[in-house]
């Protein structure tokens, strides 16, 4: 499980973890269709939205986790 770095830019973390647009997606937060996802981090992300950053990440790794068992 690699770490996930809150400042990289939200467009940067939805090509390292393709699960990611559709997670954020179910949380009705649509950053794969936002073009400020090129300058908007996770961090960003987490502020405007009221999201615990730890769940999240947590999350992110349970997805990569479950798309890595069914390659």
């Amino acid at each position: 499980m690699g770490v996930i770095d809150v400042e990289k830019s939200m467009a940067h973390l939805m090509r390292e973890h393709p699960g990611l647009s559709r997670l954020l997606a179910i949380k009705g937060i649509d950053c794969g269709e936002c073009l400020a996802s090129e300058v908007d981090t996770l961090a960003d992300v987490g502020r405007m939205y009221g999201l615990d950053l730890k769940v999240l990440i947590a999350e992110i790794h349970d997805l990569d986790e479950s798309e890595g068992a069914r390659s």
